[in-house]
């Protein structure tokens, strides 16, 4: 009878004891990469499980910048942190969760985000998540195009060239063809391009592609030549920016016919304003015969 009491009381403490250390932190927003530019926004969510919540404090870096103390006062307290700024203001949190808005200073502001969440007396039991944030400087802007036209010819030589934003991470650029890959020919070597700005080294990638309109991927597509430049960042895909242009595949002999009429339109046009001229000439000319005759004979 005294083994099964211990054994009561034993299966009531493990119960206390998981109740006491159910506190934990569900989950933690830090962005994976950012642009230095932006402002971010950290969150983290918690199950209190009947603890009172004593605090919330995130670090940067094992840096304590931000804490939540709602059993005191002041509530909210900042504290300066090398890379990082909280935005006056810009900060709410309660019993389950917590968010926190930063101004970022450039490159020295990527690291390891904390969330850290602490119980009240009398267990004080903590619980903490964290995760990385990269820094960077990110494209602003598409791809651009060069050197492509709206009409082309069949068997007519093309050559464009598509031009990364700058970035300080890498960035890979490819060339669609009517929405296939161009041939290993018909791309020249890429030309990588550096600038130091903002704390950063920045680099701008540079390919062209060239190549005769002919075969399947112009014959099958009702005469329409689509080029697409797509820059992509490794391991993000979520950054990937594409620019799109369109052309007019026009037959051979269409065009010529086209250039053939407008040369004939030309040459009509040039044939009127000689007749004219001519007309102008022949007028001006009687005119001058008659006023020489006139004085001619008041003169005898």
């Amino acid at each position: 009878m005294d083994y099964a009491w211990l054994l009561f009381l034993f299966s009531c403490t493990l119960i206390d004891m998981q109740k006491i250390s159910a506190l934990f932190v569900t989950d933690i927003s830090v962005p994976e990469i950012v642009d230095f530019r932006d402002n971010v926004t950290l969150s983290c969510s918690y199950d209190m499980s009947g603890h009172t919540l004593n605090s919330v404090k995130w670090y940067k870096d094992r840096l304590e910048f931000f804490r939540y103390t709602p059993l005191m006062r002041p509530v909210y307290l900042t504290f300066p942190v090398a890379g990082i700024q909280v935005l006056d203001g810009k900060y709410f949190c309660n019993e389950s969760t917590c968010r926190v808005d930063l101004s970022l200073l450039g490159a020295k502001s990527t690291g390891s985000f904390k969330c850290e969440v602490s119980g009240d007396a009398p267990h004080f039991k903590l619980a903490a998540k964290e995760d990385n944030m990269t820094v960077a400087a990110l494209p602003q802007s598409d791809p651009l195009i060069e050197g492509f036209n709206s009409m082309y010819r069949m068997e007519e030589f093309l050559s464009a060239t598509c031009s990364s934003d700058y970035s300080s991470v890498p960035t890979k650029l490819t060339w669609y063809i009517n929405g296939e890959q161009p041939m290993l020919g018909e791309l020249q070597p890429s030309i990588d391009t550096s600038i130091p700005a903002h704390d950063y080294i920045l680099r701008r990638q540079r390919l062209q592609v060239h190549f005769y309109l002919q075969g399947h991927r112009f014959y099958l597509v009702s005469k329409i030549l689509e080029l697409k430049c797509v820059a992509e960042i490794e391991n993000y895909p979520e950054l990937r920016r594409e620019t799109t242009l369109s052309a007019s595949v026009t037959e051979f002999d269409n065009l010529n016919n086209q250039m053939l009429r407008h040369a004939i339109t030309n040459s009509s046009a040039a044939d009127t304003r000689s007749c004219l001229w001519q007309r102008t000439f022949l007028v001006s000319s009687l005119c001058a015969l008659i006023l020489a005759t006139k004085y001619s004979q008041r003169d005898s």
